[in-house]
């Protein structure tokens, strides 16, 4: 059947042309990953259980699959017991492999994967990275922003220092890691540099981490008119000092508002289960919240009025 195209107008003014006609299915999907921490028996047995997860999203067409936060920590469960300071550097070890097997699942099941992150030595320390790989062998990055006390005062985590915005086959993306989610700022700024899909893998050892990822995470979905999808760890790996019980579900978001459900919520899976969730992320719908909404919290914001009584950046 032909196709037709369709001009669609931002409320900013930029214009974005979308493919679509009678009978075809043209949505993509975004899969998240709920990835199990447990014992492994070997290095394979990781690698395994990653392509069973790629394996199963490429089954369901999935465009873009999100691994969580810390995604080869469960490499940890290899080796004895180690300091803070010699588990990042085991896990550094991995980086070149890590990349190398991503990269190829990426391009064998023609999807865009996002990693999750990996620690890997830059400069003189160590940064929590994740990564990006594309179906042709692209491969693009972002340190965490912000990191927490523990990955401060136990990792010895360095910062990152800035935010990108990536083209996918699926829309504009950005990645904010877990704790970045939780500054308003953050997403502003990807909002304002084109971003239309946050991706936020996430590690959260506790319901109350839990949460206050989960709600950041719609909030900004509201805030900034886009789609957010969160990934997270869930179960434990015992005897292994650096890896807390992981408590998460993976979750899709969108605004609360038309033409999406009444509470934002695209796609959720169940909790504490190891699975992968999917979810459509149609950019046509995204372009009627912004131009048909009941409201516009993105370009109804003001400014010029927050400049008044505020010194950090106005939102």
């Amino acid at each position: 059947m032909k196709s037709l195209y369709t001009k669609r107008f931002w409320s900013n003014g930029r214009i974005r042309i979308y493919k679509g006609g009678a009978g075809e299915m043209t949505t993509p999907l975004v899969g998240t990953v709920t990835y199990e921490l447990k014992p492994l028996q070997s290095y394979e047995e990781y690698w395994q259980t990653v392509q069973m997860h790629v394996q199963s999203a490429q089954r369901q067409n999935v465009r873009l699959l999100v691994f969580p936060e810390y995604q080869t920590a469960q490499l940890l469960a290899l080796q004895p017991v180690m300091t803070h300071a010699e588990a990042v550097a085991y896990l550094d070890g991995f980086t070149e492999e890590y990349v190398t097997r991503f990269s190829q699942l990426a391009q064998e099941n023609e999807l865009t994967i996002l990693g999750g992150t990996h620690i890997v030595k830059e400069g003189d320390g160590y940064v929590n990275k994740a990564y990006l790989f594309y179906p042709d062998g692209r491969v693009e990055t972002q340190n965490k922003v912000h990191t927490t006390p523990e990955e401060r005062k136990v990792w010895d985590l360095k910062p990152g220092e800035d935010f990108a915005v990536f083209d996918t086959e699926i829309g504009k993306v950005a990645i904010l890691t877990c704790y970045d989610i939780e500054f308003p700022e953050t997403a502003r700024i990807v909002a304002d540099m084109g971003a239309e899909i946050i991706l936020c893998p996430s590690y959260t050892d506790a319901p109350a981490g839990f949460y206050r990822v989960r709600y950041c995470a719609q909030a900004r979905a509201v805030e900034n008119q886009l789609f957010v999808v969160m990934s997270g760890l869930v179960g434990s790996v015992p005897g292994v000092e650096q890896i807390d019980m992981a408590y998460s579900k993976g979750a899709v978001f969108a605004p609360c508002d038309y033409p999406f459900p009444p509470d934002g919520i695209l796609s959720e899976g169940m909790l504490n289960a190891s699975m992968v969730t999917t979810a459509p992320i149609d950019l046509v719908r995204l372009n009627e919240n912004r131009t048909m909404g009941n409201v516009s919290p993105y370009f109804d914001r003001k400014p010029e009025v927050y400049a008044k009584q505020s010194k950090s950046l106005p939102l």
